[in-house]
């Protein structure tokens, strides 16, 4: 599966990123396509429209936003792969990104062979929320419960959210329900009205969920507390350690994508994170400007795939 990645390793695309690199000259004529696959709404939607208002002046046509969602983002996924690889369509997603076709064989789409890595663009990290009316209790309480006396929402069957709780059940030996929802939007609002009680969300999402009082944040799955939520402790510091873990967003091409045009996506893409207006209004939703260039984002990717695929088999996570 990673032979198609490692080739493209090896091709001599992943030059060292440069600030002032040759310009657009490789570019198509058209306007550029950002794909992402899921519902509008919520971080990647966000980061998208961001994305795509600061890197138009930079292109010979605009960038827009498209969305083709469904399937817990498969079916947007495997229709970027099938694109024409002239940097016309670029697809922005997330850690189900990987995660999808571990979980199902079957999927339409192999993130190493169908896809060239582009750039990292941020990451957030996780928080565990809790619906108001478990309000007062610790962590411990809830996790000496018995098994399926508590539920958990995720954004969609291996999607970050997901990730996150097998990974801090995983660590804790909690034994909660899995219900899946169509996205960020429609799980938060679940927890809001007590259908579930507890979900991983990005910590840009947690001030306006816990300002309808309906929810609260538990704890934070990084390695220090969040700037924008300086009063939830990290789950280092309720006693739960190795639970750690964000969501990061990125940007593909299809495979054979011509390696001038993919190149200065990738310079393109990282000098766009890195202007500090992009910086401030990501850090102002909770995201921690992260960027990768192409190398460094492969390598990434390579990390993280083992890791989640050690997840998938530690926790028996099979498709649904």
């Amino acid at each position: 599966m990673r032979r198609r990645f490692l080739h493209w390793l090896g091709a001599g695309l992943l030059a060292p990123f440069a600030l002032h690199a040759q310009p657009l000259a490789a570019w198509p004529p058209r306007e550029l396509q950002l794909l992402v696959p899921f519902e509008p709404g919520g971080n990647m939607a966000m980061l998208a429209n961001l994305l795509a208002d600061m890197m138009t002046p930079a292109l010979p046509q605009r960038a827009i936003v498209v969305y083709r969602s469904g399937a817990d983002g498969n079916i947007g996924t495997s229709y970027a792969a099938r694109a024409e690889p002239d940097g016309r369509t670029v697809l922005l997603t997330g850690s189900s990104f990987l995660m999808n076709p571990l979980l199902n064989p079957d999927a339409a789409y192999d993130p190493m062979r169908d896809f060239d890595p582009v750039a990292r663009l941020a990451v957030a990290p996780n928080v565990l929320i809790a619906n108001a009316a478990l309000r007062g209790k610790t962590l411990e309480q809830l996790l000496a419960k018995p098994a399926g006396s508590l539920a958990f929402a995720t954004a969609g069957h291996g999607n970050s959210s997901h990730i996150a709780a097998e990974l801090f059940m995983a660590k804790t030996g909690a034994r909660w329900l899995h219900v899946p929802y169509r996205g960020t939007g429609p799980a938060v609002r679940a927890v809001e009205g007590g259908e579930v009680q507890l979900m991983f969300v990005p910590a840009g999402v947690v001030p306006g969920a816990v300002a309808t009082g309906k929810v609260f944040a538990l704890g934070v799955a990084a390695p220090s507390r969040v700037a924008a939520l300086p009063d939830v402790p990290t789950f280092a510091e309720l006693g739960v350690r190795g639970a750690d873990n964000a969501q990061w967003y990125g940007v593909f091409v299809p495979a054979g994508t011509p390696p001038a045009v993919s190149r200065q996506l990738s310079e393109l893409v990282v000098r766009t994170v890195q202007d500090p207006a992009m910086r401030k209004r990501l850090e102002a939703t909770g995201m921690d400007p992260a960027a990768l260039a192409q190398r460094e984002f492969a390598d990434f990717l390579a990390a993280e795939r083992e890791r989640m695929a050690a997840l998938v088999k530690t926790r028996g996570i099979r498709k649904e």
